[in-house]
């Protein structure tokens, strides 16, 4: 009997044993599941993380190269406009330096110049410039009470045409009983000599009055001359031969021929009152 109990008393320490065993590796599973759980979570966050710090990297990367970008485009287009500027600057001076262009008898057409001409119509050819503002210059007069019936006579010239002018020039005068010595020399008081006609550049333009055909004295006593003398600088123009300054410019008075400038310039020189030798000679001074 005595056997039993002690037998029964290990048997129940030995349960005991095993189950305090069995609840053991349950807690130290339990715990594992626990540390597995919480490095899960800390990978998880630890990707998390990185995900987001990866994020904000391509973020400012992102913004930084979009700056980049937006500078070197700004940059571009920063030189795009200077250089528009240039060329536009640089065109201008062009533009101003070939309607300045003095052709005289003393300085020729530069070699080589070839004018921008367009047709207006009639045999009459301009440099392309002139040609808007000589049209609205015409039509302005033809439309003014005080004007009359403008019209135009000689545009751009070639060479052999000026050769032809002057030749003729020339016979006449010996017809008239100039000597073959003197007759070149009066006749390019009138008509240029080839080569030093404004006509060749594209920029002069001759005009006449509907109701006189004559090129002489009586052209300056019409309403289409005294109306264009009297407007032609707003339109570009200028009277290029005044009255008594022949002496300057090497050309009689022409009442009928005006010189395209540019607006601008045309308005300086007229109310300057100075020829245009005399005007860009106070330019250079």
């Amino acid at each position: 009997m005595e056997r039993r109990k002690k037998k029964k008393g290990a048997a129940g320490v030995f349960l005991l044993l095993l189950l305090v065993i069995v609840l053991a590796c349950l807690g130290i599973l339990y715990a594992l599941s626990l540390y597995s759980s919480a490095l899960r979570q800390q990978a998880e966050a630890d990707a998390a993380l990185q995900r987001s710090e990866m994020e904000n990297s391509l973020r400012s990367a992102s913004a930084q190269a979009s700056e980049e970008l937006r500078e070197r485009q700004e940059q571009e287009v920063r030189e795009a406009e200077e250089l528009c500027l240039s060329l536009k600057n640089s065109f201008l001076a062009r533009d101003r330096e070939e309607l300045l262009l003095l052709v005289n008898p003393w300085n020729a057409v530069p070699e080589g110049y070839t004018p921008r001409l367009v047709d207006l119509g009639d045999g009459i050819w301009i440099d392309e410039r002139a040609a808007g503002d000589l049209t609205a210059m015409l039509e302005a007069c033809y439309a003014d009470p005080h004007g009359s019936i403008p019209v135009p006579i000689s545009g751009y010239r070639t060479q052999e045409y000026q050769q032809g002018l002057y030749d003729d020039k020339i016979r006449r005068l010996r017809e008239a009983g100039w000597s073959e010595e003197d007759a070149p020399a009066e006749a390019a008081h009138s008509v240029a000599v080839p080569g030093t006609s404004e006509h060749q550049l594209g920029l002069a333009i001759d005009i006449l009055d509907v109701n006189n055909s004559e090129l002489d004295l009586t052209q300056s006593w019409t309403e289409t001359q005294r109306w264009l003398s009297a407007h032609c600088a707003e339109y570009g123009f200028i009277l290029r031969y005044p009255d008594g300054t022949s002496d300057i410019t090497g050309i009689i008075f022409e009442p009928w021929h005006y010189r395209y400038v540019g607006k601008e310039l045309a308005q300086k020189i007229t109310a300057s009152g100075l020829t245009l030798e005399e005007y860009l000679a106070q330019e250079t001074e």
